[in-house]
């Protein structure tokens, strides 16, 4: 148990300590391209107050009221749980919570989050995302490849 939720700590840290870079370092709505073949890789510094992709601005307290809300359930629902969640999965639940929390702590205490990574080819990009996105991204696609091949019935087993 106290691996998974140092793993969440350590994950939150390193998001906020990034987006604090980030800040500080690289000019507001500006990027530094850092893989300049085909414009692949900037560092950016965008400012989002809205939900992912940008979508439905300027409702940062809604967001940060539902993201509270749904963290709280998620928490609870793990501290119960723990025992029966397979490890993945904690792994998973914890990068949700960190990712939830780095996200959130950008709300209470910026006004927005920020987001830093951006990729794509030339004018082909994919929306700026930060490292708790990145995460909360990850966490469900782990669940869900957790819940697909779990389903499968294991060699040597009856079925």
């Amino acid at each position: 148990m106290k691996a998974p939720l140092l793993f969440a700590v350590f994950i939150f840290i390193l998001d906020q300590f990034a987006k604090f870079l980030v800040d500080k370092f690289v000019v507001y709505n500006s990027y530094i391209n850092i893989i300049p073949q085909f414009d692949f890789f900037n560092i950016a510094n965008i400012h989002n107050t809205g939900t992912a992709f940008g979508m439905l601005k300027d409702r940062n307290s809604l967001f940060s009221l539902i993201i509270f809300l749904l963290l709280t359930v998620t928490i609870v629902w793990f501290y119960k749980n723990t025992v029966k969640i397979p490890k993945i999965q904690r792994y998973a639940f914890c990068l949700i919570i960190s990712g939830g929390f780095g996200n959130l702590s950008d709300r209470l205490f910026r006004g927005t989050v920020i987001d830093f990574l951006d990729f794509g080819i030339n004018s082909l990009r994919w929306p700026a995302f930060n490292i708790a996105d990145f995460c909360i991204f990850t966490a469900v696609f782990l669940i869900l490849i957790n819940a697909v091949f779990s389903s499968y019935p294991k060699p040597n087993s009856k079925v």
